[in-house]
């Protein structure tokens, strides 16, 4: 199976506050962030995928969201859930139908491949009309589906982007339980996913931080 883009972490620092996540920090429907392991269990029908995902993680099969079936993928940090995504094989419905769920309550904040990555807020702000700004990203979104390999990163509408410069500016006045939505198009040459994964990335960046600044031992 194709390995899951590792986006969002990447320049957060500055985003960062000390707070963690309360139980009702819901990563998608009734998956709360931080809940533990021992809640999913085999007679629920959750199966250990650890080896196919390369972290500690479960799944379980026939999820429904927009009217299709998907395999769960939920994966754990220290036995805490820390991200749930949803995994299908590629179809042109099924895709656009997961756009239009996401642009609902989510606002395009990235587009990434596998070489790059194009900062929606940013091309926003710097854009001197709207036809600038569609045909900049029309032209990457098109790069990034012919090459089999594209992610959209959303964030939560609830969170305005509208005179921020950047992502990265507008997620540091974000409150910390934010929730991102990542809709990733991967192709291995033998078959076509399509992942969406949602998460609380500045949460999972403080637990990153915390760690980094334990004082550690003389050496």
């Amino acid at each position: 199976m194709p390995k899951i883009p590792r986006l969002f972490f990447a320049g957060l620092c500055t985003a960062l506050a000390s707070h963690y996540a309360s139980a009702d920090d819901l990563l998608f429907k009734t998956y709360a962030h931080d809940s533990p392991i021992t809640s999913y269990s085999s007679a629920q029908g959750y199966y250990d995928c650890t080896e196919d995902i390369g972290a500690k993680a479960l799944c379980l099969n026939d999820v429904r969201f927009i009217d299709n079936s998907f395999t769960a993928i939920l994966v754990f940090s220290a036995d805490k859930l820390i991200s749930v995504s949803l995994r299908a094989s590629f179809d042109q419905n099924l895709y656009g139908k997961a756009i239009g769920a996401l642009a609902q309550s989510f606002t395009l904040v990235t587009l990434a491949d596998n070489k790059s990555q194009l900062d929606v807020v940013e091309l926003g702000a710097k854009s001197s009309n709207k036809s600038d700004y569609a045909t900049a990203l029309t032209n990457y979104e098109s790069v990034g589906l012919n090459s089999g390999n594209l992610t959209y990163t959303f964030m939560e509408k609830s969170i305005p982007t509208a005179g921020h410069k950047s992502f990265v500016s507008a997620l540091a006045a974000a409150p910390n339980n934010v929730r991102a939505a990542e809709l990733m198009l991967v192709s291995d040459g033998a078959s076509n996913n399509m992942m969406i994964r949602f998460s609380l990335p500045k949460l999972e960046a403080n637990k990153v931080l915390s760690e980094v600044k334990k004082p550690v031992e003389k050496f």
